[in-house]
């Protein structure tokens, strides 16, 4: 008995849908799918398959350090340690349910990527943890440069509300 080649087809599909896994016919898809969802994602902050936050800030290491610090303050976070290398700082610190790092990569002088995992165990992670803490930071370095005279989103004093350095 010969099977049709439109039948032999669709149990191909099926065949290599069961095998491997519920993912497959989706699969193609997500080139189209993947950047929605992390345009989604929420306020500029992506989170990616590692279960780690990033956001990227258009100030230096030393003021990103400084807000991370005064918001895990608030935020009663128990800071254990903080390690600064070359390129940034990593900042430790400790919940009573969650062991938090928080690293800053020196981008260029004026652009820090800050990246915060919030582990809850050994296997958890706790996405809404680490988006609060680079919101509080942001707050900080907002409430920082309202202290110094700069304007109200810029990242440095005496510049005019939007414009950029070299603009």
């Amino acid at each position: 008995m010969r099977i049709p080649y439109r039948l032999r087809g669709l149990l191909l599909a099926l065949a290599v849908s069961i095998v491997c896994g519920c993912a497959a016919p989706v699969v193609p898809l997500l080139p189209i799918a993947l950047p929605a969802v992390i345009a989604g994602a929420g306020g500029g902050i992506s989170y990616t398959v590692t279960n780690i936050a990033y956001r990227t800030m258009t100030n230096p290491v030393e003021e990103v350090e400084r807000g991370a610090l005064k918001a895990a303050r608030e935020m009663s976070l128990k800071v254990i340690r903080v390690e600064r290398k070359d390129l940034g700082v990593e900042i430790i610190a400790r919940t009573r349910v969650h062991n938090i790092s928080v690293t800053l990569e020196r981008v260029t002088p004026t652009l820090t990527r800050m990246s915060v995992n919030a582990k809850r165990g050994f296997i958890f992670k706790d996405k809404t943890t680490a988006f609060e803490i680079i919101y509080q930071t942001e707050l900080a370095i907002a409430e920082y440069a309202v202290e110094r005279g700069a304007p109200p989103g810029s990242a440095r004093p005496g510049m005019d509300g939007g414009q950029r350095p070299g603009a």
